[in-house]
């Protein structure tokens, strides 16, 4: 029997608050090696050092960070679509972490590619040619953030192959400005808080918040626009 009143209210938002945390723990932890990288990198001094572990961690994002999280966003979705869903969270995140792992880990070796060709450009463009290219190269980076996002979110929710879901995201990205701009904001400003602020939340809060939030409105407007798409929901991932 579902709790009403304000019994029901605190139930909902104690089960939400227990959702986010412990699937950031489970992201965290699955994506320890790149942690460990990403420390490392904040830490060395000399420019050799950073390069090499920025080249250890962009090697490793396949890996590790596009399979975790698409288990995340497959548990969140889940949790979105059927509240009452009471299969246990580690369990929901391991089977959607194997069933998906080769579709993330290619999807995460062209979506790496296309970020390494993001930042050399920038570096190239900005400090070589002119300081003007830093306005295009933070819009295009911009958009990319949010179309690697809608890509995890196209992987757990549509039937499609490699190359069309991420062509669905870059249309999705395009289509809604307005879509594109909430997730764009809310990831670089939950992002900042975590990094500036509130650094000790990191490992609980900072990968499925932002995925609940770019799911929830992801799915909300797939919903509008469902009779116009082609591509049926995935209900494997159920």
């Amino acid at each position: 029997m579902e709790l009403e009143g304000l019994t029901g209210r605190v139930y909902k938002i104690t089960d939400w608050f227990m959702l986010i945390v412990v699937t950031n723990v489970l992201w965290f932890l699955f994506n320890l090696p790149i942690a460990y990288l990403a420390f490392m990198l904040l830490v060395v001094d000399s420019t050799r050092d950073m390069i090499a572990f920025s080249i250890y961690i962009m090697v490793l994002l396949p890996v590790f960070f596009f399979p975790a999280t698409t288990a995340m966003f497959a548990v969140l979705r889940n949790r979105i679509m059927f509240p009452n869903d009471d299969r246990g969270i580690f369990t929901y995140f391991l089977k959607s972490y194997k069933a998906n792992y080769i579709r993330s880990f290619l999807g995460g070796v062209l979506f790496t590619v296309l970020w390494t060709v993001w930042i050399v450009d920038y570096f190239f463009f900005v400090n070589r040619i002119s300081e003007l290219f830093l306005y295009l190269f933070l819009f295009i980076g911009f958009l990319l953030i949010v179309m690697t996002i809608h890509f995890f979110s196209v992987t757990v929710h549509m039937h499609s192959k490699l190359l069309e879901a991420v062509k669905n995201a870059v249309i999705i990205t395009i289509a809604n400005p307005l879509l594109t701009l909430i997730i764009g904001i809310v990831t670089i400003v939950v992002i900042y808080i975590s990094f500036q602020i509130t650094t000790f939340f990191i490992p609980f809060f900072l990968g499925s918040f932002i995925a609940y939030i770019a799911f929830n409105r992801f799915y909300h407007f797939v919903n509008k626009m469902m009779d116009d798409v082609i591509i049926q929901p995935n209900e494997d991932n159920h």
